[in-house]
């Protein structure tokens, strides 16, 4: 009975990759990162809002330009005395004279230029670039969550790839021993076995997912479960954070934004200047052809508006302060996450010393799967100290723990 179950165990392992389904893609770290940057949905969704906001800067120097109109119209009609045409689904007024027509015919070309607007022009302009930085900062932070994601699933999954491997050998190495105390390990181990593949399945589903592959898309990984040693202390990581990570800009330009928006209610206040220019053809089957034109310059000063202009300045700067209270709080969160990933990393980096003399010769089972995961632990941590400051760590200071 012992000599059967052991012969059963064999093919298995003999049978099973034979079975196996074929990858279709081999990925390596920098792959499934570059994937991720070029299909992950969130990803271009930020990307969509970054050319929306291009869209808005562009839209923003026309109010440099003048604008120019052009219109049209025929009428007929019985007058007693001269009218106006006016409504607000109509581009243009036009004239209608007195008396009784057949048929009338007009045409207008006119063209007008802001000469002077209190600078709106200018700080729209202004808060579209910003708005538009704000955007791709936000983008930026996105970019960095999904490669620090992409980082921890990746070695996850080569964990439980490696942890799989671990226990295939032992079952292999056992199953030379006839003795039921092997076969009742070799069982133990295989539930075990089942387990780690059940989870490597879902990870790499999730896995998947997070990229933007399809889902039916059959993935093999390859990499090294390297521990590296980064020479590294607090200070200058809290330092680095308040540097690089976007978050701190987001909070700068968020009080640039609202700074803008005091200013623009401020201006509502100033003058406007414009210039304008029309042409006029007008014309029928009875009376001659008219034409008429005009060049004007025009002012407008807003003197009243029952205090509105002021309430609303008043608001946009408790905005303002909000803002400067935000980033206060966006400062404190960040030195907080850095504290929290340096312990992380600080206690499975002495968790690896600790157990980098053990498993140079490795000889329980246990042993190297704890390994494994110490190994996984201390890198998930490392990637996780990257994203709260903020900057991928240079390569020159990392060095391979032997």
């Amino acid at each position: 009975m012992v000599k059967i179950r052991i012969i059963w165990l064999m093919l298995f392992f003999i049978v099973s990759p034979l079975f196996a389904e074929q990858a279709e893609r081999v990925l390596t770290e920098d792959a499934c990162i570059n994937l991720a940057l070029n299909i992950n949905h969130d990803i271009l969704i930020y990307g969509q809002n970054v050319l929306f906001a291009e869209q808005r800067v562009k839209e923003a120097k026309t109010l440099y330009l003048p604008t120019m109109d052009l219109n049209l119209n025929a009428s007929k009609f019985s007058n007693d005395s001269p009218t106006i045409i006016n409504s607000n689904s109509l581009p243009a007024s036009f004239f209608l004279p007195a008396g009784n027509r057949d048929s009338s015919y007009s045409a207008r070309v006119s063209l007008w230029q802001s000469i002077y607007n209190g600078g709106k022009t200018s700080a729209i302009n202004e808060l579209a670039k910003i708005y538009l930085s704000q955007v791709q900062n936000n983008s930026n932070i996105k970019k960095n969550e999904i490669i620090t994601k992409v980082k921890i699933n990746f070695y996850k999954s080569l964990s439980l790839k490696e942890k799989i491997n671990a226990y295939k050998k032992e079952i292999e190495r056992l199953s030379k021993y006839k003795n039921q105390k092997y076969i009742d390990e070799i069982e133990h181990l295989q539930n075990q076995l089942d387990i780690v593949q059940h989870q490597y399945e879902i990870q790499i589903l999730d896995f998947i997912s997070l990229m933007g592959l399809s889902l039916d898309t059959t993935v093999d990984l390859i990499g090294n479960m390297k521990v590296v040693k980064i020479d590294l202390n607090l200070q200058q990581c809290v330092l680095w954070s308040y540097q690089f990570r976007p978050e701190m800009k987001g909070t700068q330009y968020q009080e640039s934004i609202d700074g803008i928006a005091v200013n623009l209610l401020t201006m509502e206040k100033y003058p406007t200047v414009m210039l304008g220019a029309s042409y006029d053809w007008m014309g029928s089957e009875v009376d001659s052809t008219e034409k008429d034109w005009y060049i004007t310059l025009n002012i407008n000063y807003p003197i009243f508006d029952g205090g509105a202009i002021f309430t609303k300045i008043k608001q946009k700067q408790i905005k303002a302060r909000q803002a400067t209270l935000e980033r206060s709080k966006s400062e404190e969160k960040i030195k907080l996450e850095v504290r929290k990933a340096f312990t992380e990393y600080s206690f499975w980096y002495n968790q690896v010393l600790n157990n980098k003399n053990v498993n140079r010769n490795i000889q329980n089972i246990e042993k190297e799967i704890s390994q494994i995961d110490i190994q996984y632990n201390y890198l998930e941590s490392l990637f996780n100290l990257e994203l709260s400051i903020g900057k991928q760590i240079s390569d020159s200071n990392l060095k391979t723990l032997e």
